[in-house]
């Protein structure tokens, strides 16, 4: 699966709410992700971040790039499985406030991100890029 089916996935995700067509998934577990670490960077700026997903939470940390060193913890997430090694993760952190969207495909190392940030401010943007999955621990 490359680069550009990952971002149509992606914006679709964001454009229809996370609604899926796949009713059968439904019922699955929501936290399939829980007990995995991703290190992944984007591909436009090389910012780099570890994400960790635990009992239904979300905890991340920029560890490369212009905000190396901002994390935050405890932020509830939804995931599934779309195709074999493919992943759809989506999480609202509403202090900030961003929503965003991520595809993961663990089978060819690639990852893509669309988002709200910063939703309903006088800062809103669009988040839509592309990146890199350096290394996965599950």
């Amino acid at each position: 699966m490359g680069f550009r089916t990952l971002t149509t996935i992606a914006a679709a995700t964001l454009l229809f709410g996370g609604v899926s067509v796949a009713t059968a998934q439904e019922a699955a577990d929501e936290h399939v992700l829980d007990g995995t670490t991703i290190n992944w960077s984007y591909t436009a700026n090389g910012a780099a971040m570890v994400l960790t997903f635990e009992d239904g939470l979300a905890n991340y940390e920029w560890v490369r790039g212009r905000r190396a060193g901002n994390s935050a913890k405890d932020i509830s997430y939804r995931s599934r499985e779309m195709a074999d090694g493919v992943f759809l993760v989506s999480g609202d952190q509403a202090d900030r406030p961003d929503f965003i969207t991520l595809v993961f495909d663990f089978n060819e190392n690639i990852m893509a991100s669309t988002g709200l940030i910063g939703y309903g401010t006088d800062d809103q943007r669009n988040l839509f890029q592309g990146g890199i999955v350096e290394s996965v621990e599950r």
